[in-house]
């Protein structure tokens, strides 16, 4: 073991060896290769307090990977509220990322296919197109 001489060490990106970052890094990995059911067990079993003692700026990304697992899992209403939660934490980092913009993106578009269906059906009941 060698003794570190000097200032400490900053890790601007939080991306040192640690509990909450081996945990979502591997929630990371599982979504990676498309398997939300294994992100979102991982995440079950990740203590919430691992995540909390993370910067912002990782707490963020971990929530939009969970907003994105839950989207793809088929509950809008929980990928909706992660997103949130990102947002909360780190709103630059949220409302500029890729991930989180089409994440949300996904969700609009799926609420709005919904709601149309909806009408749609609703408007055949009341015989209103004919």
């Amino acid at each position: 073991m060698t003794n570190h001489q000097g200032p400490p060490v900053y890790d601007r990106h939080s991306v040192t060896f640690s509990p909450g970052n081996v945990q979502i890094h591997a929630i990371s990995v599982a979504l990676e290769y498309g398997d939300q059911t294994r992100a979102l067990a991982i995440n079950r079993r990740t203590g919430p307090e691992l995540v909390a003692a993370l910067p912002n700026s990782r707490q963020g990304h971990h929530h939009m990977d969970l907003a994105r697992a839950w989207l793809w899992d088929g509950n809008r209403d929980k990928a909706l509220a992660e997103l949130e939660t990102a947002e909360r934490i780190a709103p630059q980092l949220v409302r500029n990322h890729p991930i989180a913009r089409s994440t949300l993106r996904s969700v609009v578009y799926a609420e709005r296919s919904a709601t149309r269906e909806k009408l749609r059906r609703m408007s055949d009941r009341f015989h209103l197109d004919g």
